[in-house]
């Protein structure tokens, strides 16, 4: 069951397309990892998927609805959530005040704490703690948190609003090799209860999570597939992978 579409979708500022009639099919549950050179219009897709920006022509339809003239709030209100390369946590307020302010989407965070303290956020509170691993840090302040622990910190914020759909950029970005597999395994826990779509350019990450692997190169889909189907891709490896591969 497709959870998200982009039919015809373009992207154009003056002459240049930077994204060129794309159609893309998420389906509910899905890994889907967004891979391409820089400039191949990844991050330009995630911004006409919540509305960042505007698209030129085509739709992107949520669980059927067309979301592509809505505001970024709304769409964010339709249950899609995001987390960027830049983690942007409240670095004053410790690991637990971050997930109450991020529990309700109530312009006044103070609100937000005060709906917190029921059954349903103390809940969803201690199941995110467990999944990124922050309990035990619960009362210190973000700006004292490592790098991945605060990437960890931002994903805590996106879950903790319950969207239907993740989209994650560069989640792994300046994490260790363990960081990067704790990601991997927070990732592979959401798998099937939630849909997600991760640009990535950690190959070996990509390996660990990927259901299904999209390639875009000039603002268009080049390829998409398994792990197996992509590496082995004539076209992929000559524009992206190289002789390499992943690894």
């Amino acid at each position: 069951m497709s959870l998200l579409e982009l039919r015809n979708v373009s992207k154009r500022y003056g002459d240049f397309a930077a994204i060129d009639g794309l159609d893309l099919t998420i389906n509910k549950g899905e890994l889907r990892c967004l891979l391409g050179p820089n400039g191949a219009g990844k991050t330009t897709c995630m911004d006409l998927i919540v509305g960042r920006q505007r698209v030129s022509e085509g739709t992107v339809r949520l669980m059927g609805t067309d979301i592509a003239a809505l505001s970024e709030h709304q769409i964010a209100r339709k249950g899609v959530g995001r987390k960027f390369q830049i983690p942007s946590v409240f670095k004053e307020l410790t690991v637990r005040q971050n997930l109450e302010v991020a529990f309700n989407r109530n312009k006044d965070p103070f609100l937000n704490m005060l709906s917190f303290k029921n059954f349903k956020g103390m809940k969803r509170y201690d199941e995110i703690t467990d999944l990124i691993g922050l309990k035990d840090r619960s009362n210190t302040v973000s700006g004292l948190l490592s790098h991945g622990e605060t990437q960890w910190l931002e994903i805590g914020l996106v879950l903790m609003q319950d969207p239907v759909l993740l989209l994650m950029d560069e989640p792994t970005a300046g994490m260790t090799e363990q960081e990067t597999y704790k990601t991997s395994q927070i990732f592979n826990t959401l798998k099937g209860s939630h849909t997600l779509v991760v640009v990535e350019h950690d190959m070996s990450f990509v390996r660990e999570i990927a259901d299904v692997i999209t390639v875009m190169h000039m603002g268009k889909l080049l390829a998409e597939g398994t792990i197996t189907e992509i590496e082995n891709n004539p076209q992929v490896r000559n524009v992206y992978l190289g002789t390499e591969g992943i690894h």
